[in-house]
């Protein structure tokens, strides 16, 4: 019995570990979140941190992909390490440390409703001020799989529901 307990325990404390991970290790992540990773750090090594270069930190938020659409929004830092114009500009694992006061930089990619692709890279402290992201939220976030963002046929205010105001 005292056996069982301990492996029911252990399993209970490693499934516990698992889903409370984050990713923030760029080799553990699946394919399809580095290939959307590394559009970001083209754009952002471009613009941001001068000779400096650019790496994955973390998610903003929890990345969705499909085959058909994507909304991945990751957070970037500029490294203490020079840029190396002979590597491309993708995910270098000696390179992870934030250069002292530089800002973080935050990258929002999507598929719009229309199928194009959109990007934008800014520094975070700008993000609030940029109008044009909104167009990611209002495909990704009306009508989405939680009962939450769910949109009814009738807008109409409803008298005497849960939740009506």
């Amino acid at each position: 019995m005292g056996a069982a307990l301990k492996l029911l325990l252990l399993v209970l404390a490693v499934i516990l570990q698992l889903s409370t991970q984050e990713w923030n290790n760029y080799r553990s992540l699946p394919e399809d979140c580095r290939t959307h990773i590394d559009k970001a750090l083209v754009d952002a090594n471009n613009k941001f941190g001068g000779p400096y270069h650019v790496a994955f930190e973390s998610f903003v938020s929890e990345p969705t992909i499909s085959s058909n659409n994507w909304y991945v929004n990751v957070r970037l830092v500029v490294t203490d390490c020079r840029k190396d114009r002979t590597k491309p500009f993708g995910h270098r694992d000696e390179c992870v440390q934030q250069k002292p006061k530089t800002p973080w930089i935050d990258c929002l990619m999507c598929k719009l409703a229309n199928g194009t692709a959109f990007m934008d890279c800014a520094k975070q402290m700008d993000v609030k001020e940029r109008h044009d992201r909104k167009l990611c939220l209002q495909d990704y976030h009306n009508g989405g799989t939680s009962l939450l963002f769910q949109k009814g046929g009738n807008i109409k205010q409803k008298v005497g529901c849960i939740g009506c105001v």
